[in-house]
């Protein structure tokens, strides 16, 4: 059981990731201080630093915010793969991390959040930023790989865990063309992705 502390650093962390998450939409990220947002959130700037070093560090953490979801979806999209088709559950995997992830920050915060890795200097943005997007999407898809293999849906030889980050890779370039081009709807995101996951998948299909 969480102590009154650990309860307590909890609930700052969440009023200074909502405070900073509000700010970055009505001020811009470029705009918004660490001191803007400590005010918002009811807390000194030295707490919003001490818990994450920087505003890039913050707005990591909104990221993360986005990738919970799909781990706590897990056991449900196991549970479908007795009866759903392989491209469409997986398809639709992908696309519900896709909508967790734009629950959490808007379209127009993750070209800041795409900006922000491209031109930080400090060289452990890039690999973290890569685990907190991709590990919980690919254990996703990874698990209902594998259960698609044990029923003989799939090739006994497949890897699984090289097609699940096979997966999140496409998925992330099909997600970037979403938030850079305005006229890019979801539905056509969501085109993209089933063709090429259908695509991938036929060559994993044991053929009949």
């Amino acid at each position: 059981m969480a102590s009154l502390r650990e309860k307590q650093k909890a609930q700052r962390r969440n009023l200074i990731e909502v405070a900073a998450g509000e700010l970055f939409v009505e001020k811009g990220f470029d705009d918004t201080t660490i001191e803007v947002i400590a005010e918002r959130a009811l807390v000194s700037p030295a707490t919003v630093y001490n818990y994450y070093g920087s505003k890039g560090e913050l707005l990591l953490a909104l990221v993360a915010r986005g990738e919970v979801g799909i781990k706590e979806k897990l056991d449900g999209f196991v549970a479908l793969a007795d009866t759903a088709k392989p491209a469409d559950l997986l398809t639709d995997v992908i696309m519900s991390n896709v909508d967790d992830t734009l629950s959490a920050l808007s379209r127009e915060l993750w070209g800041h959040v795409v900006a922000f890795i491209a031109t930080t200097p400090d060289p452990t943005v890039a690999p973290k930023y890569l685990d907190t997007i991709v590990d919980g999407l690919a254990k996703a898809i990874e698990k209902v790989l594998a259960h698609f293999v044990t029923e003989g849906v799939f090739k006994p030889d497949t890897d699984c865990h090289y097609v699940a980050y096979l997966f999140t890779r496409i998925e992330r370039i099909h997600f970037l063309t979403y938030i850079y081009l305005d006229d890019f709807s979801r539905d056509e995101l969501r085109a993209a992705i089933e063709k090429d996951v259908a695509f991938i998948l036929d060559g994993i299909r044991v053929k009949l």
